[in-house]
């Protein structure tokens, strides 16, 4: 018999590999082996969520947050959920929600800012993609999204500043390959 933390790291390899099916496959039989493991239950949410079974990937992370409490990674794995479910309003709760246990959450407040954008509320969405970078002032996603809301306020020339900071930041990036 193959030990649970075996079987999760073999599913965790699929999950990567984009082999979803098998990853679940895996995930279910370190759960048959150790139900109450919330770590393999919050992984084979995360592979569901990825393969788009939504519903499923939803009862096991609010399994999760039921025996674990309000983890702010938990909190946005949730808000990523609704958010690829189209509840926006659901979204939010849960981003704001891990903002309220950890302020200085940078991806929360990007993935806050994200859903502001795709509600057209362009000026909410500043405010959240630039606490992002203020908290973390090298995430490349939190500039992009920046720079485009900029665009969309008509701020061109924060645009431009946002977008000379992606560029600078994806150099450095390209300088630090070695493939």
């Amino acid at each position: 018999m193959t030990p649970p933390e075996s079987l999760n790291a073999r599913a965790l390899r699929l999950t990567a590999a984009e082999r979803y099916d098998e990853a679940i496959a895996a995930f279910d039989e370190a759960l048959a082996l150790e139900p109450a493991n919330t770590g393999i239950r919050y992984n084979r949410g995360e592979a569901l969520r990825r393969a788009g079974r939504f519903a499923e990937a939803s009862a096991d992370l609010e399994a999760v947050l039921a025996a674990e409490g309000e983890a702010p990674d938990l909190l946005l794995a949730l808000g990523l959920l609704a958010y690829e479910s189209d509840d926006y309003p659901a979204a939010v709760a849960r981003y704001e929600r891990a903002l309220a246990v950890r302020p200085d959450f940078p991806e929360a407040w990007n993935d806050l800012g994200v859903v502001r954008f795709r509600s057209e509320d362009y000026p909410a969405a500043r405010a959240c993609f630039e606490k992002a970078v203020a908290l973390r002032s090298d995430y490349e996603e939190a500039w992009f999204n920046l720079a485009d809301t900029y665009d969309e306020l008509g701020m061109m020339d924060e645009r431009r500043r946002a977008r000379a900071r992606l560029r600078e930041l994806e150099a450095r990036d390209e300088e630090g390959d070695t493939d």
